[in-house]
C-alpha cells in the first residue's frame, strides 16, 4: 500500500546525545527514543550533523515479491534513477544480500539504471519485519567544509554545535528572522545561510565582524554582518542566538551578561542561549521563560560542560 511518512536516522556520539535530542524535539516536535523514527516533517537531512537520511516512504509491504510487484506496475516512477540499500539497523538480515537486492528492483523499471549521475536515488530496507520501497535523501557532508575557514577562533563554536543552535532557532521554518548579536567569527552565521535561513551577524569587534564576513564571502554566502553592540541593535527579528563569551580572555563580567541577554529579548521574541556556566537563575530575573534545554559534557574534558536554553518571554513583565 501507498504511504507517504518519512523514516529518519540519526547517528551520533554518545557524549553528543542530548544535542541530537534537543535538535529532535525543535525540528520534528518528538523526543528522540531511537535512532530510527517516523514523521510526517519534512527535512532536509544536510542541515543536520546527526541525520544520515531521509527516505519518503512509497510502499510498505510484507515480502519482497508484493514490493516487487507494486513497483513493476507503478507508471509514475522517475527512470532516471539508481536504487540503493538502506541498512536501518547492524543485524539486518537482507545487508549482505543488498546488491542483489538492488538489481531486482531496478530490473522492474522500464529504463536501466544511472549510476553516473542519476535524477532522483530510490531507497529499499527491510526494518521490524516489513519492506520499504522509497525516495532516499542522504545527508550531503557539504557543510564540513565550513571547518575550512579561512577565520576562527580558540573559544569559536564546533560546526556540530552551530548547526544545534540554528535548527533550535529556526525549527525548520525557513521563514523564521535569525540575528546572531554576539557573532564572534561567524559559525553560527555559515550555517544559518548553508541551513536557508535570512539571518543577520553583529559584533562589537570591528575586526570580529570583518573576519565573520570573510568567512561567509568564501563560501559564496551573503549575510549581513555589523559592526554594532547588541543594545544599538533596532531591529527586531522572530529569534536571537546568544553565545556567552567565556574563557581565559573574557572580561564579560555577570552585569555583562545579564545586559546581553536582556537586549537579546528586546530585539527578538525567542532567544536560544548557549554558555559554558549555569544561568538559570539570570534568565528567570530577566523574565524568560525556558521552554527547552539540555546540557553537553564534552567526551574530551568532562569537567567542561555547556548549556543551551530556548527561551521565550515570560507572561509577567519586565
Amino acid at each position: 500500500m501507498k504511504n507517504q511518512t518519512y523514516i529518519y536516522n540519526v547517528n551520533y556520539s554518545e557524549y553528543e546525545e542530548t544535542l541530537c535530542a534537543i535538535e529532535n524535539r525543535a525540528l520534528f516536535n518528538t523526543q528522540l527514543k531511537e535512532k530510527i523514527f517516523f514523521s510526517d516533517v519534512k527535512v532536509n537531512p544536510s542541515v543536520s550533523a546527526f541525520i544520515k537520511n531521509r527516505f519518503k516512504i512509497i510502499y510498505k509491504t510484507s515480502t519482497f515479491e508484493d514490493l516487487l510487484s507494486y513497483i513493476e506496475q507503478d507508471e509514475n516512477l522517475e527512470t532516471d534513477f539508481i536504487v540503493k540499500y538502506m541498512k536501518m539497523v547492524s543485524g539486518d538480515p537482507y545487508a549482505a544480500s543488498r546488491n542483489s537486492l538492488c538489481k531486482k528492483i531496478a530490473s522492474q523499471f522500464k529504463q536501466s539504471p544511472n549510476y553516473e549521475s542519476p535524477k532522483i536515488t530510490y531507497g529499499v530496507t527491510f526494518y521490524q519485519d516489513e519492506w520499504y520501497f522509497g525516495v532516499l535523501v542522504k545527508n550531503n557532508s557539504q557543510w564540513r567544509e565550513h571547518n575550512n575557514r579561512p577565520y576562527t577562533y580558540s573559544n569559536s563554536l564546533k560546526i556540530n554545535m552551530a548547526k544545534v543552535l540554528i535548527n533550535v532557532a529556526g525549527r525548520g521554518d525557513l521563514s523564521t528572522t535569525i540575528i546572531d548579536p554576539c557573532c564572534g567569527a561567524g559559525t553560527v552565521l555559515l550555517e544559518g545561510c548553508f541551513a536557508g535561513y535570512t539571518i543577520t551577524g553583529s559584533d562589537i569587534s570591528w575586526k570580529t565582524a570583518k573576519n565573520a564576513a570573510a568567512n561567509l564571502e568564501h563560501f559564496g554566502y551573503k549575510a549581513q554582518v555589523n559592526h554594532q553592540a547588541i543594545q544599538d541593535i533596532s531591529e527586531h527579528y522572530d529569534c536571537s542566538i546568544i553565545d556567552l563569551p567565556y574563557g581565559l580572555y573574557s572580561q564579560t563580567t555577570p552585569e555583562d551578561q545579564s545586559m546581553i541577554i536582556r537586549n537579546a529579548k528586546r530585539i527578538s521574541d525567542r532567544v536560544v542561549v548557549i554558555s559554558s556556566e549555569d544561568i538559570t537563575d539570570l534568565l528567570a530575573n530577566e523574565h524568560l521563560e525556558i521552554v527547552d534545554s539540555c546540557k553537553f559534557i564534552k567526551s574530551t574534558n568532562r569537567k567542561f560542560a555547556r548549556y543551551i536554553w530556548v527561551c521565550e518571554h515570560s507572561s509577567e513583565k519586565g
